[in-house]
């Protein structure tokens, strides 16, 4: 009876060890994202791929020369660095919340993001320096949409936060991409 006890009581241990060692994963809220935080993790990923090498070719080819008069000149070549560094950033920052969550991010640009910079790797000089800065601005016009829809209307709160803390330096990407454009059309 002694033996068959003792049976019992391993069996039960063995049997409550294989349960705490279940895959928690699966179990974790926060590796669970719904197709809204996926869709914006997605597009802001294109986006943000489609920034740095865009600015990738704005520092290779861009007007290094000052376009304004004020205290917040950039060039289209100094610019284009500011893209590299800033996306570059939160393109970690978001692969990183990709990560925890079990969401892919693309290593490579879609279709429509790809074409825009094929364009910008035909252009040069005068015209590129117009098309990058025409580009910048409407891309940020989306990003910014893009952001504040995320930010408010998401359903991860961290993801939410992220989004928010992205917006001031988006809305001052644009703002320099506007004032760029303008001074050079």
């Amino acid at each position: 009876m002694k033996k068959l006890n003792s049976i019992f009581l391993i069996a039960a241990m063995t049997f409550a060890a294989m349960a705490c060692s279940d895959d928690d994963d699966q179990d974790d809220v926060s590796a669970v994202v719904t197709e809204k935080d996926r869709t914006f993790m997605l597009n802001a990923a294109d986006g943000g791929m489609f920034e740095v090498r865009a600015g990738e070719l704005a520092a290779a080819k861009g007007d290094s020369m000052m376009n304004m008069m004020d205290s917040d000149s950039m060039s289209v070549h100094s610019f284009g660095q500011m893209m590299i560094t800033d996306h570059s950033k939160a393109n970690d920052e978001l692969k990183s919340l990709a990560s925890v969550r079990q969401v892919t991010i693309p290593t490579t640009l879609s279709t429509a993001k790809q074409q825009k910079v094929d364009s910008l790797m035909a252009a040069s000089g005068a015209a590129f320096d117009m098309m990058f800065t025409k580009m910048m601005v409407v891309s940020h016009q989306e990003t910014v949409n893009l952001f504040q829809a995320g930010s408010s209307g998401g359903d991860d709160n961290e993801i939410k936060a992220w989004a928010s803390g992205k917006l001031p330096t988006l809305i001052h990407h644009l703002e320099m991409a506007e004032m760029i454009r303008n001074s050079i059309q």
